[in-house]
């Protein structure tokens, strides 16, 4: 019984050595293929096309799609959608902020452009600041888990 088990131990380390060798690249032979991120370079916000209600009146929101952003407002008859172009990037005014990690959208429509500071974007919740007067807009996933929150009247 013993020299049945060597037989077969033995048969699996054959067999376990003839399988091809894992080739391990060596980042010497081609460093532009290995180039470490330095962690001090903040690369702009990207933001996830999905649909936001906003916190405060959840019949206002936006939609995100890969070229524009619908902001919307919904009632029981009717539905007011605005289109706008969008870009995000890292600069105010003509000036970079990459430096400083902030990233911006710029809405565009008919020529007129509407600048947000982003404040938070994860998956939680999008926050922005508006430039012209510092207000800050919130709105979150209309997908979201559990329910939208309460909304006390004034």
């Amino acid at each position: 019984m013993k020299n049945l088990f060597y037989a077969f131990a033995s048969l699996l380390l054959l067999n376990s050595c003839n399988e091809k060798p894992v080739v391990i690249e060596d980042p010497r032979n081609n460093p532009e293929q290995f180039k470490k991120v330095d962690p001090s370079i903040k690369l702009p916000q990207v933001l996830k096309q999905d649909t936001y209600l906003n916190d405060l009146d959840t019949s206002a929101g936006m939609e995100i799609s890969s070229d524009r952003i619908n902001m919307f407002y919904r009632t029981e008859t009717d539905t007011i959608n605005d289109y706008y172009d969008y870009i995000v990037d890292q600069e105010f005014k003509g000036n970079s902020t990459a430096d400083d990690g902030v990233s911006y959208l710029h809405l565009i429509r008919d020529g007129d452009t509407l600048d947000y500071e982003i404040l938070k974007n994860d998956r939680s919740v999008l926050r922005f600041k508006f430039m012209r007067d510092s207000t800050v807009h919130e709105y979150f996933p209309e997908t979201r888990p559990g329910k939208a929150p309460t909304v006390i009247p004034d």
